[in-house]
This record gives structure tokens, C-alpha cells and sequence, in this order.
């Protein structure tokens, strides 16, 4: 009975497994079509290269930043696009 249910979750596993690996190019176009979409409003995108805080603006441009305490940005250095 314990080989069964081995079974069972394996099949069940591969079956997720492979689900997921449909589904991630999916969401990856997903989130390209909306940051699009948020430069194209004008509006910044934040996100972290390799642990540093970078800020895209709508034209391309990209800035390492740091959040001080008030909540404001300092924008510390420009950083080459991705």
C-alpha cells in the first residue's frame, strides 16, 4: 500500500511538474506585457539585480537607489539596462 501511494505522488509530482514548466513562459510573457504597459504610462519599474536596488525609468534609463529611512529614494549611481 505504501508503494502505491509513492506511485500515486510521483505521478501526481511529474504531472505538476510538467504543468509548471507549461505555464512558466506563460507568465514570464504575462509580466513582460505589463511592465510594457507600466513604462508606456510613464511610471518607473523597481526590482533587484544580483541583490542591488535598481529603479527603470520609462525611457530605459536605470539607477542603482537606496530608500532612506523617510521613505524617499536616493538614487546612488546610473547602472547599465538589461
Amino acid at each position: 500500500m505504501i508503494q502505491e501511494n509513492t506511485e500515486s505522488n510521483n505521478s501526481k509530482q511529474s504531472k505538476f511538474s510538467i504543468w509548471g514548466k507549461e505555464l512558466e513562459p506563460l507568465a514570464q510573457e504575462g509580466v513582460k506585457k505589463e511592465i510594457s504597459k507600466h513604462k508606456v504610462a510613464g511610471c518607473p519599474i523597481f526590482y533587484s539585480l544580483k541583490g542591488v536596488a535598481i529603479i527603470e525609468l520609462s525611457d530605459g534609463r536605470c539607477f542603482e537607489y537606496h530608500l532612506r529611512k523617510n521613505g524617499t529614494r536616493e538614487i546612488i549611481r546610473e547602472v547599465k539596462s538589461r
